[in-house]
């Protein structure tokens, strides 16, 4: 039986901008099948699910709806996600900002291991994302 990680759910602030960005984002990158929950309540949640498992964005509840992501806080620093070459990486990073996300480093080598390119960006939350290939 395989292990890992079978979904990840984040809460969101502004759902709808959320919504549009992880809708365009996530079959970019292999996620290609797309599930809202409309009750309960209307736009609660958004599932985006491929062959890795599936992640989930849903409404953060009133309360916390000021507050904003940080990755240096407890919890969440970011998520990395694997592309399939150097050039998925430069052809999604052209797509990011026109599509709601921030580009906060763009494409290139990076010195953890060798051969490791990435790109990073935010989501519309300011949540940390990065596309990552590592030749294996």
């Amino acid at each position: 039986m395989p292990y890992g990680i079978d979904h990840i759910i984040i809460n969101v602030n502004d759902y709808a901008a959320a919504k549009y960005f992880y809708s365009w984002l996530m079959p970019q990158i292999g996620y290609p099948r797309v599930t809202t929950v409309e009750d309960p309540p209307p736009e609660y949640s958004a599932g985006f699910f491929g062959a890795r498992g599936s992640f989930w964005i849903r409404r953060s509840d009133p309360e916390f709806r000021r507050d904003s992501f940080h990755r240096h806080r407890v919890g969440l620093c970011e998520i990395a996600f694997a592309a399939e070459s150097r050039q998925h990486i430069d052809d999604l990073a052209k797509q990011i900002s026109p599509h709601g996300g921030h580009v906060t480093d763009l494409p290139r080598e990076y010195s953890y291991v060798p051969g490791y390119y990435a790109v990073f960006f935010t989501d519309p939350d300011g949540m940390k994302l990065e596309l990552v290939h590592i030749p294996r």
